[in-house]
């Protein structure tokens, strides 16, 4: 079984050999989203379609950890103007299904603009209080996280 050490070394292998065959296609999307355990099949194939319908030239590549509803979604053979539908579809679908814009990787500045998909007005306002109580000059990590006011 996959406790065994060579079965682990195998599934490691697969695993690395996954990520290496999708950037061979070129320079991918990647956006990282947890979904309810629930709801990961109909992620996968509704994120698929709608992928499909913003972006046609795209391809979607979907793997992740599904004990955690962790799911990877990198999209190859976009660019530009692309790039902003990806991030619209995945994430507005991922908070939709009740699941986070973020998993493994936090918000950042990459994800800011998209928070309110995630958190209510009331939480963003709780979050810039604490910001500002830690934080008064604004000097620890500026512009992450929270969207300007």
């Amino acid at each position: 079984g996959p406790a065994e050490p060579a079965r682990r070394a195998e599934l490691w292998r697969w695993r690395e050999a996954h990520t290496e065959a999708v950037n061979a296609l070129g320079p991918p999307v990647k956006l990282d989203v947890t979904v309810p355990g629930g709801a990961i099949a109909a992620f996968c194939t509704e994120v698929r379609a709608r992928l499909a319908a913003a972006v046609p030239a795209g391809r979607c590549w979907l793997f992740g950890h599904v004990a955690d509803g962790n799911v990877h979604v990198n999209v190859t053979g976009v660019g530009g103007d692309d790039e902003a539908a990806v991030e619209d579809v995945v994430l507005g679908l991922a908070a939709a299904l009740g699941g986070s814009i973020s998993a493994e990787h936090g918000i950042g500045t990459a994800k800011r603009v998209h928070l309110h998909l995630s958190r209510s007005p009331a939480e963003i306002a709780a979050m810039r209080a604490v910001k500002a109580a830690l934080d008064p000059a604004g000097i620890l990590n500026p512009g992450a996280l929270l969207p300007p006011p």
